[in-house]
């Protein structure tokens, strides 16, 4: 009979850690579910418990308290070696005195797996990551690349019940970066290993993950699917954390009406009032986030029409090849970020007067605080 597997593959509860001689708690109240099959980013700044979280899940670290389910069994008692986990560290941790070859082996070995199967179960997992044809080489005759695959295909050859990755494409530059989370990200989706994957690198997690734990101070500000993070975020710090965001401040706040979906009516001095969505239950004093993509900035009001629009002046202006970035200050003194599609038509330069506006539906409403 086929094993029944909870929809939730992993389940956090209460998760709190606090070190001896600290107060405050490096993981507060972590609460989280992870299906069976996807990839969940934990994505914060350095100090902000992702990696406090990662640990705690692999079992080198004892939470203070709390509850940690794998397909519904409680494993915060198991000793890290029965948990079944396959992991990643940022440093790789190959064995510099072995082949590829045998520290792809070790795993299998470590996990008693008979030994008539290991020779063909390292082969296979070599070839998942294209290296079977270095599997003699020592760590040292590899590339960064070359060893972060290794590293890979040494986690998964056990199976894992769960495959946790600890900032694992730090050390790589930009370009082989980008490659390889594409890559590993094909690798997961092939195997279906359920994985947590830490890190402080925004494009990574939008570019990888399934869904995005967002932490601050020990916290989870907001968990939701990659695109909900970058249009709807729950916080201020989230806005600000992933992705360039601008931050109106605007008053007469009301509505909010509609749990998730909730739209409110917000007035601001310099672009007038209108309908926004925004996070839910927002009281009080807020800010409108505005992607500076979705800031349209012309030389003239008159092609603006009847968008909420204000007179601002060029500070600044940088060129990236197909993007132009302005930085703008508004009459009122705020500062504006403004990313349009590079063209020398209307070009704008350092002192001209310009007009900014923007879609009141590409603007989401967050509290203040």
């Amino acid at each position: 009979m086929t094993q029944q597997l909870d929809p939730e593959y992993l389940s956090i509860r209460n998760l709190q850690k606090t070190y001896p001689k600290t107060t405050a708690p490096a993981v507060n109240d972590v609460n989280l579910d992870v299906q069976q099959g996807d990839l969940v980013a934990l994505l914060g700044p350095s100090g902000c418990g992702k990696t406090t979280t990662l640990r705690m899940v692999a079992g080198l670290l004892e939470p203070t308290s709390g509850e940690i389910r794998v397909n519904g069994e409680d494993v915060v008692s198991t000793p890290v070696h029965k948990r079944g986990m396959g992991m990643v560290f940022q440093s790789y941790a190959l064995f510099p005195h072995l082949t590829v070859e045998e520290n792809v082996a070790f795993g299998l070995q470590m996990h008693k797996v008979p030994r008539a199967q290991i020779a063909p179960r390292t082969a296979e997992a070599l070839d998942k990551v294209q290296l079977g044809h270095l599997r003699a080489r020592k760590p040292a005759e590899l590339s960064g690349g070359q060893q972060q695959r290794v590293a890979l295909a040494r986690a998964l050859v056990i199976h894992p019940t769960l495959l946790l990755l600890d900032e694992p494409l730090s050390n790589l530059d930009a370009k082989l970066r980008e490659a390889m989370r594409r890559e590993i990200r094909g690798i997961q989706q092939e195997s279906g290993t359920t994985t947590l994957f830490v890190t402080h690198d925004q494009d990574e997690a939008l570019d990888m993950a399934d869904r995005i734990a967002i932490l601050n101070n020990g916290v989870i500000e907001q968990y939701d699917r990659p695109t909900a993070i970058y249009e709807s975020p729950a916080t201020k710090f989230v806005a600000n954390f992933v992705g360039k965001a601008n931050f109106l401040e605007v008053g007469a706040v009301s509505g909010g009406s509609g749990g998730s979906g909730s739209t409110y009516q917000v007035h601001s001095d310099l672009f007038g009032s209108f309908a926004v969505a925004g996070a839910p239950g927002v009281t009080g004093a807020a800010s409108l986030v505005v992607r500076p993509h979705r800031v349209t900035v012309e030389p003239s009001g008159e092609r603006l029409g009847s968008l909420p629009t204000a007179r601002a002046r060029v500070t600044a202006s940088s060129y990236t090849g197909n993007v132009r970035s302005y930085d703008l200050r508004l009459d009122s003194g705020q500062e504006m970020r403004a990313d349009k599609l590079s063209s020398a038509r209307d070009e704008l330069r350092i002192g001209d007067e310009a007009y900014v506006s923007f879609e009141p539906g590409d603007a989401h409403l967050v509290p203040e605080g």
